[in-house]
């Protein structure tokens, strides 16, 4: 019986070992904006949160302090529509995809929830590429 206790004992302390190195630092602290305020020159990685409880677009001004090649991803479930727009221009982005994107310019990350009910908060990653702005396509 004491041996069965000391095993059960030794597990449990392993568990406990286990999960705490799986959750003590491995995760970066990563911003996170809101859509409700225009987002001007954002770090390298960053995600931005939209309530989608409601049907309609959801949209947030982001400007960027230089030129920069971005991965931009959804973060949530794939049937929401996201879409990437400049004043002339936009892209769709089905999972992920990775675009140029302009200092100074005005970029609308939209956020379209028109057919789904039970979604609240929707996240969208930007991660910085090191990729030459200069000879990237596409651009936006």
């Amino acid at each position: 019986m004491k041996k069965a206790t000391t095993a059960l004992f030794g597990f449990i302390l392993c568990i406990v070992f286990i999960i705490s190195c799986k959750t003590s630092g491995t995760e970066p602290d990563i911003p996170v904006y809101s859509y409700t305020e225009p987002i001007v020159n954002p770090p390298d990685v960053f995600n931005i949160v939209f309530n989608i409880a409601q049907y309609g677009d959801r949209i947030v001004e982001v400007t960027f302090e230089q030129d920069a090649v971005w991965k931009i991803e959804k973060l949530g479930d794939g049937k929401v529509n996201l879409y990437v727009a400049s004043a002339s221009n936009q892209i769709s982005i089905l999972s992920k995809d990775t675009i140029g994107l302009q200092s100074d310019s005005v970029y609308y990350v939209v956020v379209n929830n028109n057919n789904y009910t039970g979604f609240n908060n929707y996240f969208v990653g930007f991660t910085k590429v090191d990729l030459d702005y200069a000879n990237f396509e596409p651009k936006l």
